[in-house]
């Protein structure tokens, strides 16, 4: 996913000369998106590596006791154009077949999402959210909830953690994102402070299993982590300060409609 708040992806365009029609050629169909992620579900499963994963899901939900959560998926890209969307598709749909988990309660959003994409999951019993409900990852989440943000920009989850930042709300979440902590060393402290507070804070107090490398698709599940509060394990420090106030950044956002 392309490094921006908003879900866009900026994609360089070249105009190209239009080709001459060839004869007796007859254009080839484009294949059934619904066909084409079941074989990339089948190859994600060719291994031990889908098992694993799932696993470490189960081990989160358990240590959190959570049963039966809701599914938001956020960022996820255009599974019908996209090889690593897709299997990151195909891997949500196993944790939640695996937790048994009803697809009428998965919810999803990207705005990169096509008229192809909408059927697929529709196709799937996934619920699409309406671009007029697009919060930039701000949404409110009361019930425990996995929220699945593959390689999302880092002021998208800055925005899902003020949305839900509490004692209650945080332990109710199971993150599989990239992993924050790398955020702790890639990023000056004084500015990761100053830009994403509550990512800053929240980061060294997570239990995170990162994924191990996928076999058949590395590119897609890279520095993805399952990641979780425990509430025991929140500091009181954690709530010092006036971190639930809007940052330049966020208020620039805002002011664009961006928030």
């Amino acid at each position: 996913m392309a490094s921006t708040d908003v879900f866009e992806y900026d994609t360089p365009f070249t105009p190209t000369r239009p080709r001459k029609k060839r004869k007796n050629k007859n254009t080839p169909d484009r294949p059934n998106p619904q066909e084409v992620l079941e074989r990339t579900k089948q190859e994600l499963l060719a291994g031990e590596w889908a098992h694993d994963c799932k696993k470490l899901v189960r081990t989160a939900l358990d240590t959190l006791s959570i049963q039966s959560p809701k599914v938001l998926c956020l960022g996820l890209g255009s599974p019908s154009s996209s090889r690593d969307a897709r299997a990151q598709l195909a891997f949500l749909l196993e944790v939640c077949d695996d937790l048994t988990l009803e697809r009428s309660n998965v919810s999803a959003y990207d705005p990169a999402f096509t008229d192809e994409d909408d059927q697929l999951l529709a196709t799937l019993g996934m619920k699409r959210l309406p671009d007029s409900e697009n919060r930039n990852a701000a949404y409110p989440l009361p019930e425990p909830t996995i929220v699945y943000m593959p390689h999302c920009d880092l002021q998208l989850y800055e925005n899902l953690l003020r949305a839900n930042w509490s004692r209650d709300r945080l332990p109710q979440l199971v993150l599989i994102a990239n992993r924050f902590s790398e955020y702790l060393d890639s990023i000056p402290s004084h500015k990761l402070t100053a830009e994403h507070p509550r990512v800053s804070r929240i980061a060294p107090t997570l239990d995170s299993f990162l994924l191990p490398p996928c076999p058949t698709h590395p590119t897609a599940f890279n520095n993805l982590s399952i990641q979780f509060a425990r509430s025991g394990a929140l500091p009181d420090s954690l709530w010092e300060g006036d971190v639930s106030r809007v940052t330049f950044a966020e208020a620039d956002a805002m002011k664009l409609g961006r928030c």
